[in-house]
């Protein structure tokens, strides 16, 4: 039973001057943890100065930018007084090098001895962009000393440029690179080698070396350390150093706020939105399905997205197959083709509080971060809420998002869209609604939607918009001092007999580009939809599927991809929201932060892989780093066969290392997913699986096997080894603040302090 407690504690380092609160009810915890977090002050340094050089980084407007955005900017002596100063007091900090030669003030001598490397082991971070890092050391009047790769091994501990020089090819942005921040990609020459150990690669060049990474100092840090990022100049790429990324990278893993270099107050500035649906649910997330079984279905045997009445008796499904929207997988891949696209907002139908839209949305903003969120708010259709619950509504959705920095604003008001707004009273409920949450510091704008006449009513709406995919193309009525909205649909076709609006690639693409055209008759430019799957409205990538009596769901390798995507990218490029930060050219591939073995087809009697109980195992080898621990998460999707039509229970056998790790009992009716996570040291490793016995009396039983998943499980801060980091790992790290021999000192530098605390906040939530 754990016994609640109340602490309350004062740091007194200047890192962390306040008092707080911590308790064990819940939720109130993370809230008063996030406010602890965010009252530490980041020293934040931009070292730039004209007497030294760079050689591919000599980045004034770099400088410019992050001295607007409140960096310290520092020349070559500032910069080791600064790194001197953070060594004696381990303050948060980072220092952004906008140019790429390290001074002989910090980079003294080539060897680990150096400031430069002395800052890192003492907890410090420095992003660095252009040039091989430590490739020169630089001087006063203005000459290189030219170190070559030596100089990365002798300071940083490894070869920062053992990839092959010149390649030119675009980089693949990693899901830790997303995470990190990046958005933009660019052409790569000069990587590092294939993954030294402990490097956490950002983005790949195409060969598979790492061309941006991170390189940990502090055992068991997560945000710190020396990070590398576009290994390229002007010379090799078109494209400019991403300001916003590089600060998304020094700003890790606290969101900020993008630099509003452009006035986001200008009406020219139009908006580009979808509406989104995160509430789909499968019994591998969420543990049932959840809306695909809406209008009769039975998923996945007989779910249908109808929209494709060219192609005979079949149906379209999502390319990731009937997802859940709390996948955290899931939601980043669709962040990279929300970035793809060019949108700067997704619109999330939001059902109340403690509605699944209402729990799907947070994740949503805090992973998909190439886009800015906002809530489609439908309870006014079918509700009739009152002005105190509109109030009550908003300022829950604003506080739980509005720390995320990625709740999207226009004028400074947070975003709204209503859905059936002009209707008798509804106009003066929400006036009174928009006057309460002014009054209480929240001022709202809203774009609204309705049967009625909007000019009947103009205050409070700030903007009018058409949801109505059953037309391809949809301009609003102009609403005094207000602004309007453009829409465009792929499609509509829900269970109709036939379509009321056909699948028509080329119809959008013209409706989009007459829109973008007229772009400046209005202000938003919106998308029906992302993913209303049932509908037939969505522009997610899909596959098309057949069922039939005998085979039941089978994909047919039809796929339409990034049609519709790559259509709204077209000419989504030379419009920009600029306060979204979002880049449109992110590569939409899914990087390997898993390792899928792929068998063979789900279908039987096709080309799955099937295990007699002959002994037989199948397998693969995998190469894990040497002399590194790992946490791993195997997931096997399988099902038994039945034998004379009967379902029986079959055993399975997961071996790691020719080692038994673990048995399940399989499910012969249908396929199932089976996970066991485990910890294993480096090396080369075998994973197999087999059969663990014949049931007796039913001779020989098969096994099959659609695919293996091997995921790293990253649970750094999870100190009781739940699986999770949480109140509990806090309250561990509070109880033996100070203690010199503790498994609280999370990043094992001898002390139990704020250092800790930091990690365990920043990994809060499930091990991923």
């Amino acid at each position: 039973m754990f016994r609640p407690l109340l602490i309350s504690l004062c740091l007194t380092s200047t890192a962390f001057a306040t008092t707080w609160t911590v308790d064990d009810d819940g939720k109130a915890d993370f809230d008063n943890i996030q406010a602890a977090v965010d009252a530490v002050q980041w020293q934040r340094a931009a070292y730039y100065d004209q007497n030294y050089t760079g050689t591919w980084a000599t980045d004034q407007a770099m400088v410019d930018h992050l001295a607007y955005d409140g960096y310290q900017v520092l020349d070559a002596n500032a910069l080791k007084s600064w790194m001197d100063a953070r060594i004696d007091d381990g303050e948060p900090s980072v220092v952004v090098f906008c140019q790429d030669v390290a001074p002989d003030t910090v980079a003294e001598s080539m060897d680990p001895d150096c400031t430069l490397r002395r800052y890192l082991n003492a907890g410090g971070k420095i992003i660095w962009y252009g040039d091989i890092p430590l490739y020169y050391q630089g001087h006063a009047d203005g000459t290189l000393t030219t170190w070559g790769t030596a100089g990365s091994l002798a300071v940083l501990g490894f070869n920062a440029s053992g990839g092959p020089w010149e390649s030119g090819t675009d980089v693949s942005i990693t899901a830790d690179g997303l995470e990190w921040g990046l958005t933009e990609n660019w052409s790569s020459v000069r990587p590092a080698a294939p993954i030294p150990s402990g490097l956490r690669v950002l983005a790949f060049d195409d060969a598979g070396y790492p061309a941006a990474w991170v390189k940990h100092y502090v055992n068991g840090d997560t945000h710190r350390g020396f990070v590398r990022t576009y290994d390229a100049n002007s010379v090799h790429t078109e494209r400019a150093t991403n300001v916003d990324d590089i600060r998304r990278l020094a700003m890790y893993p606290d969101p900020v706020k993008p630099l509003l270099v452009d006035n986001q107050n200008e009406a020219d500035d139009n908006i580009i939105g979808a509406f989104t649906y995160p509430w789909y649910g499968n019994p591998g997330t969420s543990g049932a399905w959840i809306h695909w079984q809406i209008h009769g279905h039975n998923p996945p045997s007989t779910w249908s997205a109808h929209y494709a009445p060219n192609y005979p008796n079949s149906t379209w499904d999502p390319s990731t197959m009937l997802y859940d929207s709390g996948d955290v997988d899931l939601l980043r891949w669709q962040d990279k083709l929300m970035a793809q696209s060019g949108l700067d907002i997704a619109i999330s139908s939001w059902w109340g509080i403690g509605d699944s839209t209402d729990d799907l949305l947070l994740p949503s903003a805090r992973i998909c971060k190439s886009v800015q969120w906002c809530i489609y708010y439908e309870m006014e259709a079918y509700a009739d809420p009152s002005a105190l619950q509109i109030f009550t509504d908003l300022k829950w959705v604003i506080d739980r998002l509005g720390p995320t920095k990625n709740y999207a604003k226009v004028d400074g008001k947070w975003l709204v869209f209503v859905y059936i707004a002009f209707e008798p009273g509804t106009a003066e409920r929400w006036r009174q609604a928009k006057q309460m949450l002014h009054d209480q510091g929240y001022d709202i704008y809203i774009n609204a939607y309705g049967s009625g006449s909007p000019l009947d009513m103009p205050d409070p709406w700030d903007a009018i918009h058409v949801y109505n995919p059953t037309q391809r193309q949809t301009l609003t009525q102009t609403i005094p001092a207000g602004d309007d909205s453009a829409s465009v649909s792929p499609g509509y076709w829900v269970t109709d007999a036939a379509p009321v609006l056909s699948r028509d690639l080329e119809a959008f693409q013209n409706a989009w580009e007459q829109t973008v055209t007229e772009a400046a008759q209005s202000r938003f430019l919106l998308i029906e939809t992302w993913n209303e799957w049932h509908e037939g409205s969505c522009i997610e990538p899909g596959q098309r599927v057949v069922h039939d009596d005998v085979n039941g769901f089978s994909p047919t390798g039809d796929d339409y991809g990034l049609d519709y995507i790559d259509a709204i990218a077209e000419q989504t490029n030379t419009l920009r929201w600029n306060t979204s930060g979002h880049r449109p050219d992110v590569p939409v591939t899914l990087e390997a932060e898993t390792m899928v073995w792929e068998l063979g087809s789900a279908a039987e009697g096709t080309d799955a892989w099937r295990i007699s109980s002959d002994g037989t195992r199948i397998g693969a080898s995998v190469q894990l780093p040497f002399g590194q621990e790992s946490n791993l998460r195997i997931t096997v999707r399988a099902r038994g066969v039945q034998v004379n039509g009967q379902a029986i229970l079959v055993n399975m056998v997961l071996f790691w290392a020719g080692e038994s790790l673990t048995t399940w009992t399989l499910n012969s009716a249908e396929y199932g997913l089976y996970e066991h996570s485990f910890s294993t040291t480096g090396g080369v490793k075998t994973v197999e699986i087999g059969l663990a016995e014949i049931p007796i009396g039913e001779g020989d039983v098969d096994i099959v096997v659609d695919y293996v998943d091997i995921t790293w499980v990253d649970c750094v801060g999870d100190i009781n080894g739940s699986g999770t980091v949480d109140v509990v790992d806090l309250l561990v790290i509070i109880d033996q603040w100070g203690a010199t021999d503790s498994p609280a000192d999370v990043n094992q530098d001898g002390i139990v302090d704020v250092s800790d605390l930091l990690i365990v906040v920043g990994n809060w939530g499930p091990c991923e």
